[in-house]
């Protein structure tokens, strides 16, 4: 099951429960896929999963704001946002799991170039790697 048909067996699901705040993320989802599509003709799993990431960041900015401001109505209802997004991404490695891919770039490389390294470590994670993590491992890594 791909998951556009996912999003589709979920929203359904979420009329059927009257679970309003899943099928409106679920609906937000798939609008997001549909502009997408309309752009770029039709999107795979790969691109479904970057658009989901990109909301995914746009809420975790959200969240930060809303907890500045001490909205705390509006933060209880970002996490469950965030929370359903998460739901469709595969699970993020841990800091071990980046430890030692980032480990083994090092060793397997002379050079020693940020930018570059950075390139092979995200390739390597397949995206289950935030960026800004890894971006402070390997910083951490190169000290």
């Amino acid at each position: 099951m791909t998951l556009k048909d996912q999003l589709m067996e979920d929203m359904k699901t979420a009329m059927r429960a009257h679970d309003s705040a899943k099928l409106d993320m679920v609906r937000m989802i798939r609008s997001e896929v549909k502009n997408f599509e309309i752009d770029n003709g039709e999107a795979d799993d790969s691109a479904v999963q970057k658009l989901i990431k990109t909301m995914l960041k746009q809420q975790k900015d959200a969240l930060s704001d809303f907890e500045q401001a001490a909205r705390q109505d509006l933060i209880d209802e970002t996490k469950i946002k965030i929370d359903i997004l998460q739901s469709y991404l595969p699970t993020e490695l841990s800091d071990e799991e980046l430890e030692k891919i980032i480990s083994e770039v090092l060793a397997s490389t002379d050079n020693k170039d940020f930018g570059p390294l950075m390139g092979q470590i995200m390739k390597q994670t397949g995206g289950r790697a935030d960026g800004g993590k890894v971006t402070m491992l390997l910083k951490k890594a190169l000290a």
